[in-house]
Formats: structure tokens, sequence, C-alpha cells
């Protein structure tokens, strides 16, 4: 932070000029500005996820940068916007919904594909018929969802162009991911039946539509946009949701560009994105259109500074000004947080918010330099078991291999690599658990290329700084990789593995690898490798289920130990709640909400879900009466939310039902086979994260209105 002019302040303001930002070479300031009395106590910095965070209703909380500004240009060709976790790319959906006119957020479950008409191989021809079929497939979908947002506005209307009208009749009342398939499957059969002429004409709906939608420009229509958002949360990596995720991208370019007044705006992890550019020869054209998610210094100053002022009535500046009416020695402070942090927002949040708690457990009047370095290890301990979280799709368990670091050095030569490579292959955990990924990316070069693309290490030639990736898209010329090379833990990982501060030049075969204490927990006692395996074996279990009679008690055990093996860090205590029906016993659960933060602790708060039951149907359909038996449940029982499972998917009719009960300050929500596979497969892989069950709730409470 760049030190402030010294010189008496005027007396007859109590806001203090704005301040340049902090520089971590300057010296340390004089005493800052003084803070109103408790104002420490009084600190509300807000929750550091997105998705949970109340202080995003705020539009002036908001950072402005080139990715938010995009987002709301409506003549902006940029379509993807890409980037690590916690850059902030649900934030800029959050603003784009309450700031960016006609919007609709869609969650879609389309990219975990069963099966598919076609040859995967054929598929992967990003200029060939079955490929393009897709594309054509998915235009046609979201131009309907585009059409029936603007058809919402005009509901009068009653005179539509020929297409339009064909294609709404047709599709406008299914649900997106349905629509999909129904499209996907019509072009395609027409392409597997060998039929030219139906294909054709199918394919050739969405450039009709298209051009009649053009014609509407003329009525000076604002610009209607799609976000599409948490794309991960369905998407199991396979190559077919691959593909499917290719040519959904491309259709949302062609659409951006094509309509004057359509977007659709994809919201993408990096690591997704990478899968996608390796496939698509044509990546080129959907790399126009891609906005990275990164922020520079005086933004992430911003992020917090904005944060820090919220409960004060008189506000003290930006750049800087506010961080030093806070901090004691801000110079230093601002230097600890941003070594260790990853230049991403959520990462300057979580920092700043453990040391605010460090500050306000003290009863400090300011918050000190050993505040910040108290909040050190808590914050390094949250860093390494996200990581873990956030790469588990590309790399199922990667936390495992992390581990293996644990008490070694912070630097590694390339032979050292070399060393800990071979003691890892013979690692039973690891290889039972990693090994399918591991055995490929096992030569020094891959590994080490590894651990850098997903920020683990950064990469250091002699007589250099080592370089680590950016947050946005891969860098197109990353270092190099010799044996010359050495790499270097990313700061920000150090304490949660007791790293020595040291270069390692190699590992003894018969060293044992340390034990990284409890940086993860898990139900039951069981280890690692017996609760994969236990998740495993209930996937497989769900899938063979009857439907109906003969396998509800099979389907009600599974929805138990679901809720057991997924949900344990905020439920306890499940126990069934048996009663008989039809001569049968009905096992449902009730479990106890211990949750201290997100998804479930909103409900606790917002319901008074203490208690959270799970009705179990193992059937498609929904009716009036089962909901009936839910709103009972919730007047009989403490706390006003219910989860109900069933197998089917969810229809228009239930959220009627779904109303009525939430009109009582109450909550039903549904949940599917699917959605029970997501959890599942993401215990598997090792993600704790709770975005995917928080979107099903969110998804519901927007169709209420």
């Amino acid at each position: 932070m760049v030190r402030r002019k010294r010189g008496r302040e005027s007396k007859s303001s109590s806001v203090p000029e704005p301040a340049t930002p902090p520089a971590r070479e300057a010296p340390q300031p004089p005493a800052g500005p003084r803070l109103p009395k408790d104002a420490i106590r009084r600190i509300n910095i807000g929750q550091s996820f997105a998705e949970y965070d109340t202080a995003l209703s705020d539009p002036s909380i908001y950072v402005h940068t080139s990715a938010l500004e995009a987002a709301l240009d409506p003549d902006s060709e940029k379509v993807f916007f890409v980037g690590r976790r916690g850059t902030g790319k649900t934030a800029v959906r959050k603003f784009c919904g309450m700031n960016g006119g006609a919007t609709r957020v869609i969650v879609p479950e389309i990219f975990s594909p069963s099966s598919t008409l076609q040859e995967i191989d054929l598929l992967t021809n990003v200029k060939g018929k079955p490929f393009r079929s897709l594309v054509f497939a998915f235009r046609r979908a979201l131009q309907v969802e585009i059409l029936s947002m603007w058809l919402q506005d005009r509901p009068g209307r009653d005179r539509l162009p020929g297409e339009i009208q064909s294609e709404l009749d047709q599709y406008a009342d299914m649900d997106f991911d349905l629509r999909c398939l129904r499209i996907i499957s019509r072009i395609s059969g027409a392409l597997v039946d060998g039929d030219d002429e139906r294909w054709l004409t199918e394919n050739k709906i969405a450039k009709r539509v298209a051009d009649e939608m053009k014609q509407l420009s003329a009525e000076g229509l604002a610009t209607h946009t799609v976000l599409i958002d948490s794309i991960d949360d369905y998407w199991e990596g396979s190559d077919e949701g691959l593909i499917y995720l290719t040519a959904f991208m491309h259709a949302c370019q062609e659409i951006s560009t094509q309509i004057p007044w359509a977007r659709a705006i994809i919201f993408l992890r990096e690591n997704i994105y990478e899968r996608v550019r390796g496939l698509d020869t044509e990546s080129s054209r959907l790399e126009t259109a891609v906005v990275g998610m990164e922020w520079n210094e005086r933004q992430l100053l911003e992020v917090i500074e904005k944060r820090l002022n919220r409960n004060l009535t008189a506000k003290f500046g930006l750049r800087g000004a506010t961080w030093q009416a806070f901090f004691e020695h801000p110079d230093e402070a601002w230097s600890n947080v941003l070594e260790y942090c990853q230049r991403r927002p959520r990462d300057i949040l979580i920092y700043t918010s453990n040391a605010v708690e460090a500050a306000q457990g003290a009863g400090h009047e300011k918050i000190l330099l050993e505040d910040v370095q108290q909040a050190r290890r808590r914050f390094s301990d949250n860093r390494f078991r996200d990581l873990g979280d956030e790469y588990s799709e590309n790399f199922p368990q990667v936390a495992t291999v992390l581990s293996r670091f644990y008490g070694l050095g912070n630097a590694f030569t390339f032979g050292a690599i070399e060393d800990l490579i071979r003691k890892l292959m013979k690692d039973p955990e690891v290889v039972q658990l990693c090994g399918a990924w591991l055995s490929v990316n096992a030569s020094p070069e891959l590994f080490i290329r590894l651990l850098y693309d997903i920020g683990f290490v950064g990469i250091r030639v002699a007589g250099k700084s080592p370089k680590f990736r950016a947050l946005g898209p891969l860098d197109t010329s990353p270092p190099p990789v010799s044996h010359a090379t050495d790499v270097v833990i990313h700061r920000c990982y150090w304490d949660a593995l007791d790293l020595q501060d040291t270069l390692v030049r190699s590992i003894p075969e018969d060293a044992e690898f340390g034990k990284i204490g409890k940086i993860e927990d898990l139900p039951g006692g069981v280890d690692r490798t017996e609760y994969v395996t236990h998740v495993e074996m209930l996937m497989e279990d769900l899938k063979q289920i009857e439907l109906g009679t003969a396998g509800a008690q099979d389907f009600e055990e599974i929805v138990g130990d679901v809720i057991r093996l997924c949900f344990f860090r905020a439920l306890g205590n499940v126990e069934p709640r048996s009663r008989s029906h039809d001569g049968r016993v009905v096992r449902d659960w009730i479990a106890s909400n211990r949750a201290s933060g997100g998804f479930w602790e909103a409900m606790r708060t917002r319901y008074g879900a203490t208690q959270v039951i799970w009705e179990c149907k193992n059937y498609r359909d929904l009716h009036a009466d089962d909901f009936h038996q839910l709103s009972y449940y919730l007047n009989e029982f403490s706390g006003g939310f219910i989860v109900v499972v069933f197998r089917g998917e969810m229809k228009p009719a239930y959220y009627g039902h779904i109303k009525r009960i939430a009109m009582q300050n109450k909550f039903v929500l549904p949940l599917n086979e699917k959605d029970l596979m997501v959890f599942l497969r993401q215990a598997r892989n090792g993600k704790i994260k709770e975005d995917h069950i928080q979107d099903k709730y969110d998804s519901v409470a927007r169709k209420l209105g």
C-alpha cells in the first residue's frame, strides 16, 4: 500500500479522503483514521460463497470488472465467462439477474446423457452431421426459451409468425431439458434412419425461427438473456456429456451473434472449458467469445473495502482508506493477505473474514497483524479442502494425492518429483482411489503439469521467481518443464500441509508419507476407501431398483444412506420414521439439522428447520394426496422444511401445490433419482460443496414467483 501523506487531517470531516491502494513494498504508514466505537464488533463481511451471500442483493456491493461490464452490455459478443471457482461467476450471474433487464436462469441437466443416438466417434467431428444436429437441436431449445420469455411480457398477443407459433405450441410448456431431449430425438432419429429430407427439414427449422425472431427486432425489443450456470452439477465428465456441452456452447454463440435481441451466456469453470477446448477442433471460434474472470489488486481491495464499510453510517473512502482504517499495520497486513491468496475474491473474503473473527474474539479495537497471521492456518486448511473439491470431477479424490506432500518441503526438484511418483504408485489407497487418472499422468512432466494446471504448484526456472497459472482460461504457453525445473507449492497450502521451508532434492524409498491430520472427516469412522466403495455400491444399486411397491423398501434404504453419506456434515441423528401402510412398513427419515453455515443453516434460519424430514416416493408421478401428506407432516413436526424424493421429473402442476404450502412459510423441496446420483457422485469424487441442493431450492423458489 502506498504510504499516506503525512499531515494534519481536517477536523471538519468525519470521512477521510480516499487513499492510494496498498503496495507490499511500501513502508508502514502512521496510525490510520479512527474507527467508530464497536466498528470491529459490527463488521459483517458476508458469505464468501455467492450462492448463500445475502450481501449480493445490494447492487452497491459489487465491483465492476471487465467481466461484469461484458455481461451487462447487450452489444457485447462475449458469451462464455470462464474462471476457476471463487472468481465471481455466480456473482456476475446474480447481478445480471437483478440489473440485466429480461433475464432467465437455467441449470441444465442435459449434460449427463444416459445414451446417445449416434456413435461417439461420429459425434467428435464438429463439422459432421451428427454434431451439427446437436447444435441445431440446442439452438431450437434455446430459441423457444427466449421466445417464451418474450411472450410472457405480452400475454394478450394473439398473432405470431408461423414458425414461432409452431415451435411454441410444441415445446414452450416443456422443461428445458425435456425439450432438448425431444428435439434431439427428432433430428437424430431422422439421421439414424437415413432420411435426409426429414433431417434437413428439422435442422432448417432453427434457421427459419431465427429469421422470424430477427424480424421482431423492428418492434424495438430489449435484449432477452438466458443465463446458464452450474453446469458441473449434473455433468459427469463423460465423453457424451462433453460432446453435448461443446454443441451447446456453439448453439449459444450462434444465437447470441445472429439474433439482435437474444443472448445466451454460459458461466463455466475453466477445468471444464479446457476439456471442451481439447475436443473441439473449431475452438478458436469459441475463444473469441470468452471472458476470463481475472482480478487485479485494486479490484480485490475494493471487494473487501466495500464489505468492511457495509455497517458504517459514514463510509470511509475506497482505494486503501478503508483498509487503513480497520488494520493497525495496513501495508504489512495487505501484503500477508495477497501473498497467501490466489488473487480471487473468495480467497480475499475468507482470509479477511478469518482475521476479523480473530480480532473480534480477542476484543481488539482494530485488526492487528497478529489477527491476520492467526487466520493463516484456518485459511490454508480451507483452501486445501476447496482445491480437492474443485477438481474432483476431473481427478476424483485428488486431495488424497496432494495429502502425500504433508510434512515435506515447499519446493521440489524434478528428481524429487520422480521419487514421489514412484512412491505414489505403490501406495494402495492412492492406487485404489486415484489410479485411473494418476496412471496416465505418471511421467514427471505430465504430473507437474497437472499440479500446475490445478493451481497447486508454480514452475520455477533457475534464477527466476516461480510462475503460477492464471485464474481464467489456461495460459497457451505455460513454463517449460525439464530436469532444470523446480516446482514450488503455492503458499496458501503450506500451513495445511505443514511444509518445511526447504527444497526437496530426493525422497528415499523407505520414507513413509506423513499424516495430514483432520483435513476431512467421514461418517461413522470409516476410512476413505471404505467410504468410496460404499458410495459406488449405492450408485449401482440405485440404477437397479424397481419402481412401485416391489422396490419401495430398497429405495427408502438408499435415501437413508444418501443422507448419512452425503450430508453428514450438516445432518445428524438420521433416524427412520417407520409407519404401516397397506400392510407393509414405510420407512421415511428424519434428521437433526446441526449445520453452522451454508444451505442447511439457511433452511433452519428461514423455516425453523431444526429437524428435516425426507419423504420417499418410489414412483414417477407425485399426486395431490402426496402434497397434502407433506403439508400434514410440516404441521406435525418442528420446522417448516421437508424433502420429498421421487423417481420422476418435475411437472408444472407440482409448483401449484408447493406454492400453496409456501404461503404458510413452509417449503417442500422435490428431489429425484438424478439428484441422488449427483449427491453420490460428488461424495465419491470428494466434493463437499452444497451448490447442487442450493440450486434445486433456488429453481423451485423462482418458479413460485
